[in-house]
């Protein structure tokens, strides 16, 4: 409270029984319970540890880049200023081993090391947090990570395509050196492929074991986003105006963003005025992309489109917007519409019309900037009053259905309840 006074704060608490009052806590609880629940029932982790995969979700979460930082750096880089390293972590819930000191060990022949489980990050410590079989917590920096296991690995083996035999290496990551040392799973003997017992080589030190498997001869084929058609993925559409305008394809993209701001011109969606001092200007954006069609006679071709959408995820509601709506189809109209296209024997024709939000009419005032390579070199500094819906404007879909649903309404026709 002490605070609050002295930077003149007020101290407001929400309604009892009203979450939706702090809807971005919430939310944000709801993300890091989800992302808890995940990594716990991926390496089924007891629940009694749900503390600790909530603790180690933010530590990850606080490592991630966030939609709502614009500036390209994680929540820790702004926090502390320094460059963020992540290659200490790992997979919460894996199986480990806690090298023991040699004050530790049982004797000569006593275990060098102790199994656990790793927990995540302990605060102020460069260590990893481990919990034993013996239900003991740990701090430990001296660690060894499993990295597969042999079963699942030669279970997984018999399932790949392909010819011939094929070299499975197994083995354990180390947490402090990450050099690999040879695991073994269960205390169990590997099978020869003749059905004969291979016992595991205990003098191997340190350079992993090898075991050879039979695949079997099915045909191997990449997965399927690798093998696609070149032709799909010839064309790449570029994400900003200077891209378009300074790629090969220059005269195709040309074309379609003049094609648009003709469309923009005919429909009079905007008019340039003076910038107002009252209301805040949002930037346009030109979206690209190429679009791959089949014509009547069935030939392949592509087609380049160019929209200019405004940057509707920066308005405010109540500032450049009021009401939002999102218009949907009933599948009883086009149920309705089927059946009697086919009690009539009639012919069924689907039309697509071209810009049809910008045929909406705005209520409120909504000011954008001049769109990219189309600024009025009379007036430079001059913004654009929206007329009529644009792409991407919040307020669009509801006053593109309100003008269509008045022009049904004048010619006759009547909601389906």
């Amino acid at each position: 409270m002490a605070l609050h006074d002295e930077n003149g704060t007020t101290h407001q608490t929400t309604v009892p029984d009203t979450p939706q009052q702090n809807g971005v806590a919430e939310r944000l609880n709801r993300v890091l319970v989800e992302m808890a629940r995940t990594m716990m029932r991926h390496k089924d982790v007891d629940q009694e540890l749900w503390a600790d995969a909530i603790k180690t979700t933010v530590y990850i979460k606080n490592r991630v880049n966030s939609r709502t930082l614009h500036v390209g750096k994680t929540p820790f880089e702004l926090w502390t200023g320094n460059t963020l390293d992540v290659s200490h972590m790992l997979v919460f819930g894996s199986t480990c081993w806690v090298v023991l000191h040699k004050s530790h060990i049982d004797g000569t022949f006593g275990d060098m090391a102790a199994k656990g489980v790793f927990l995540g990050y302990p605060d102020g410590s460069k260590a990893y947090k481990v919990i034993l079989d013996d239900g003991k917590v740990v701090k430990a920096r001296s660690i060894v990570f499993a990295k597969t296991n042999v079963s699942e690995v030669a279970e997984v083996a018999e399932e790949l395509p392909g010819d011939g035999n094929v070299g499975v290496e197994t083995g354990l990551r180390s947490a402090s050196d990450g050099e690999g040392v040879k695991a073994d799973s269960d205390d169990k003997d590997d099978k020869r492929d003749d059905g004969s017992d291979k016992s595991t080589d205990d003098n191997q030190g340190f350079g992993g074991s090898v075991d050879m498997l039979r695949r079997s001869g099915r045909a191997r084929r990449p997965p399927v986003e690798y093998w696609r058609p070149v032709r799909l993925v010839a064309h790449e559409a570029p994400t900003t105006y200077v891209q378009a305008v300074q790629g090969q394809e220059l005269a195709k993209w040309q074309i379609a963003i003049d094609e648009e701001m003709e469309a923009t011109r005919k429909n009079k969606t905007w008019r340039l005025t003076d910038r107002p001092a009252s209301r805040r200007v949002l930037k346009g954006k030109w979206v690209y992309k190429v679009k791959n069609e089949v014509d009547k006679n069935g030939t392949n071709r592509t087609r380049h489109k160019a929209r200019l959408s405004f940057m509707g995820n920066r308005q405010i509601k109540g500032l450049d917007f009021n009401e939002t709506f999102a218009s949907v189809a009933k599948f009883t109209t086009i149920r309705c519409i089927l059946a009697m296209t086919a009690a009539n024997g009639w012919q069924l024709h689907q039309m697509d019309v071209k810009t049809a939000f910008l045929n909406g009419d705005l209520d409120e005032e909504v000011f954008m900037e001049q769109p990219d390579g189309y600024v009025d070199p009379t007036y430079p500094d001059k913004g654009c009053r929206l007329l009529q819906a644009l792409y991407g404007l919040k307020q669009g879909p509801k006053m593109w259905y309100a003008k269509l649903d008045d022009l049904l309404k004048s010619q006759g026709f009547d909601n389906i309840d």
